[in-house]
């Protein structure tokens, strides 16, 4: 048998991932907690699996569903290379083609965990980032630069923005009625594209904003965030990242279309959005909660300083730029 190779490796005080090529060509994305991490990782319950693995998914995008491992968790996915690192990458038509593609599936395939109810006892009630950054927001405590950052962002908002962030967090553990089974933590980390680069089904064209799909999957990893809340907060944490994107790129003079390209790709494969104020705050918290969690399991970065400065307009207008495409 012939032994898996490690291609890639990388960690922060919050987690280590380690991915590896078996040899049959597929790939296996170990995670295990950082020195820094407040909490474990953890599979999800026997119901959630269930339950899960019986959704129906959109063409070319599989779910990854975790098994326990020595360490961590165990992801099975088609390649080595996540979408995130994509967008840095300068990539070509194609691969922006592609890419608005995938975002397009994960929006289907995120509405599809939405619309369909989860049986008890698939997750806990609130998502774990903001949790996070409100345990920070209290306490002004943690590793590296935490307290630095802490100090900076809170006299950039003020006491009034400070305070509603504060609440935001609050509202998103709050049990409700209408909340349903959300992946937790959406993000391009998460999407595994396919190890060879495919062709496009031949005749197709984009004509709904969601990207020309390749001929083979990507994966979406999905499991140890689990949660209940709102259903806009999926949405709004993976379009607080491609803002959060669009924010550096500008600072830099770097232009970036396709950082407002994958937004229009992500909801038209969504669909409506009931609550468009919940998906531009989930996307400021993503922001937010980033700022915290880079100051604290990497360190002080410069760049930091401008989450400081532009977080107030965030806050005051309710993430909307996360929705619309700007800055």
């Amino acid at each position: 048998m012939t032994e898996p190779v490690l291609v890639d490796m990388f960690a922060t005080g919050f987690q280590r991932t380690r991915v590896l090529r078996l040899g049959d060509g597929t790939y296996v994305w170990r995670r295990a907690a950082g020195p820094d991490r407040p909490t474990s990782l953890a599979a999800p319950s026997a119901q959630a699996r269930r339950h899960l693995a019986a959704l129906p998914r959109p063409d070319f995008l599989t779910l990854s569903l975790p098994t326990v491992s020595d360490d961590g968790l165990s992801y099975a996915a088609p390649g080595y290379l996540t979408a995130a690192k994509m967008l840095w990458s300068d990539p070509s038509p194609a691969d922006r083609a592609r890419l608005a593609g995938f975002l397009g599936s994960v929006g289907r395939l995120l509405r599809v965990l939405h619309t369909h109810p989860a049986p008890c006892g698939s997750a806990t009630a609130g998502p774990v980032g903001p949790a996070r950054l409100a345990a920070w927001m209290d306490s002004g405590q943690g590793p590296r630069a935490a307290t630095r950052m802490h100090d900076m962002l809170r006299k950039g908002v003020g006491g009034k923005r400070w305070d509603a962030v504060r609440d935001w967090c609050s509202d998103l553990s709050r049990p409700a009625a209408d909340a349903v089974l959300l992946h937790g933590a959406m993000s391009t980390g998460c999407l595994i594209l396919p190890a060879e680069a495919a062709p496009f089904p031949a005749g197709e064209e984009e004509d709904d904003g969601g990207g020309t799909p390749p001929a083979s999957g990507a994966a979406l990893l999905i499991g140890e965030d689990l949660a209940l809340g709102p259903s806009g907060f999926d949405l709004g944490w993976m379009l607080g990242e491609l803002l959060e994107l669009r924010m550096t790129a500008a600072h830099r003079s770097v232009p970036r279309p396709i950082l407002s390209e994958l937004p229009t790709a992500l909801l038209a494969g969504y669909g409506a959005t009931s609550d468009p104020v919940v998906v531009g705050r989930a996307a400021t918290l993503r922001m937010l909660t980033h700022a915290h969690d880079f100051a604290a399991y990497v360190g002080w970065h410069p760049e930091l300083e401008l989450y400081a400065r532009t977080a107030a307009r965030y806050i005051d207008t309710d993430g909307a730029a996360a929705l619309d495409g700007g800055v």
